[in-house]
């Protein structure tokens, strides 16, 4: 992209605009916290003590999975979050395994319990490698978002303390309705106490988000006024700055180059790397009871993830529905991921197929209430009391789990995968596909790894989901841009969607980031640094 690179040496890091893929990993141990963010993802698994991820699971559960991110997918570090990581009882001995294995540990926290110096001093001793610093909003402001009278003050002592044993941290900022008056707050804190980044991060409707806000969502206009003079500043004093999950062109130009949306988070070192997030973002590796399921090859997964977005990905199992319901009704259960589950049952519906939908078995984090997408929710313990004519198997991924679980409670006879299995033959070469979706085209010089991660990060932005629709598709970062949240634009309209227009179209997403000043840490410096 570039023959000459800015490197600018700072006190045990340095920024610079090369632009290296990033080998961090991240864990969910447990969604327990001392805190009740109002925009928070997880707020009702936070409030149900009995939910599979609210408690912390066992140290050597973890330590089982920190082990296979290093030896399975090359990971060398790892964003370690909850709920608050910091008041897991094995917290201190988790960072210390993670720097035996070489796997540099990063705690995203509130901070609140390192308002106490000997404590923090334990995880210095352990090896942690920094903090990320949820830092969403100042005094009052913050004590009423996270709802804790004082946590404001405790996470300032927090950061004083830091400062004062010379540990690095870093910021994340929500920007909720209720900080944005505080931005520039925010950002003179960032310089005054030396955070080496600050994260902006708008509303992305995950998790419980995506079905009870819990939060007012302001506009992106709204947000650019005091977000904008915020970043200019921050640029000044040489910090880092990143706008996750904004749309390029409700941004000043020449703040394009800090927009990390999904694509460009494959280029920032403190984002997390694709593979080993497919696996730890599965359910078995985010419950606290689960066994951990068998890792799977990431070129693998996305030659098999891809089918299902091709026009005739279901065709196999419709055609074969169409042929066993031709005397008779069937009862069918969908298991497997929420949202391939509910493509399925919709085309079922949409072809009049004599079937009758009778459990839907998905991760109980996608639970509202006793459905999800709207079908009745339903776990292995129920098929077992209500056999169904067949259970449709939906996921590529974690086939081999389901089929083994099914198999375990006497199951395995009825279940279908959904797919054409010569399909699912597929090597561990990663398969070039640039025909079936319009973002997904040639990039000179990009490695497979490179296509992997952004084929993925594209199909995660359209499960979701992301809006993209006939007005995006006059701009020239069509194929870099997330493009706006569907329920964003349910809430606000599309008022703000500007196309911009390069007079060409542009598909590599380090087009802009590469003017960035991004932190490499020293510890970085020998692989993530050009010779």
């Amino acid at each position: 992209m570039k023959d000459n690179y800015r490197i600018i040496k700072k006190d045990g890091y340095v920024l610079t605009d090369y632009r290296a893929l990033c080998r961090r990993a991240t864990l969910w141990i447990g969604q327990t916290c001392n805190q009740r963010c109002k925009f928070c993802y997880y707020a009702k698994i936070l409030d149900d003590k009995q939910h599979p991820e609210h408690g912390f699971m066992s140290l050597d559960k973890i330590k089982k999975m920190c082990k296979t991110l290093v030896d399975k997918y090359n990971n060398n570090a790892v964003d370690i979050e909850g709920g608050e990581p910091t008041i897991y009882k094995d917290a201190v001995e988790m960072v210390r395994y993670c720097r035996e294995i070489g796997l540099k540990p990063t705690l995203i926290t509130n901070a609140l319990v390192l308002d106490n110096k000997e404590k923090l001093k334990k995880f210095q001793d352990a090896g942690i490698y920094d903090f990320l610093i949820s830092v969403h909003a100042l005094g009052e402001t913050y004590d009423e978002l996270v709802r804790v009278p004082g946590a404001s003050k405790r996470q300032m002592k927090a950061i004083d303390n830091m400062i004062e044993l010379g540990i690095p941290f870093r910021f994340n900022t929500v920007l909720s309705a209720d900080v944005l008056d505080q931005l520039m707050d925010v950002a003179k804190l960032a310089v005054e106490k030396g955070a080496r980044t600050v994260n902006f991060i708008t509303y992305n409707p995950f998790q419980d988000q995506r079905e009870e806000r819990t939060t007012e969502i302001p506009s992106y206009k709204d947000i650019m006024k005091n977000l904008t003079p915020a970043i200019d500043y921050l640029e000044s004093n040489e910090i880092e700055v990143n706008l996750r999950y904004l749309p390029f062109c409700v941004v000043e130009e020449r703040h394009r180059k800090n927009i990390q949306d999904f694509q460009q988070r494959n280029y920032d070192l403190h984002e997390w790397e694709c593979a080993g997030e497919c696996w730890t973002a599965a359910p078995m590796q985010r419950q606290v009871g689960d066994e951990l399921s068998c890792p799977p090859d990431f070129f693998t997964v996305m030659n098999n993830w891809r089918q299902k977005y091709k026009n005739d990905s279901f065709s196999f199992i419709l055609n074969k529905l169409k042929d066993l319901t031709k005397d008779k009704k069937l009862t069918l259960a969908l298991f497997g991921h929420h949202t391939t589950n509910k493509k399925l049952a919709d085309l079922i519906k949409e072809n009049n197929l004599n079937c009758e939908i009778s459990a839907f078995v998905s991760s109980k984090q996608y639970v509202t209430s006793d459905t999800i997408e709207g079908y009745k929710f339903r776990d292995e313990e129920w098929l077992k009391e209500n056999q169904p004519d067949y259970i449709l198997v939906t996921s590529y991924t974690y086939k081999d789990d389901i089929m083994e679980l099914l198999k375990d409670s006497g199951l395995g006879d009825k279940a279908l995968f959904i797919y054409d299995c010569s399909i699912d033959e597929a090597s561990d070469k990663y398969i070039r596909d640039f025909d079936y979706i319009e973002e997904f085209k040639e990039i000179e010089g990009f490695t497979d790894l490179e296509y992997a991660y952004k084929e993925h990060r594209l199909l995660g932005s359209k499960e979701n989901p992301y809006y993209k629709g006939e007005e995006c598709r006059q701009c020239s970062l069509y194929g870099i841009c997330d493009g706006f949240h569907s329920d964003y634009v349910e809430l606000k309209g599309k008022a703000e969607i500007k196309p911009i227009q390069l007079g060409k179209v542009i598909v590599d997403p380090r087009y802009y980031m590469v003017d960035q000043l991004k932190v490499v840490e020293d510890e970085e410096a020998d692989w993530a640094l050009p010779e």
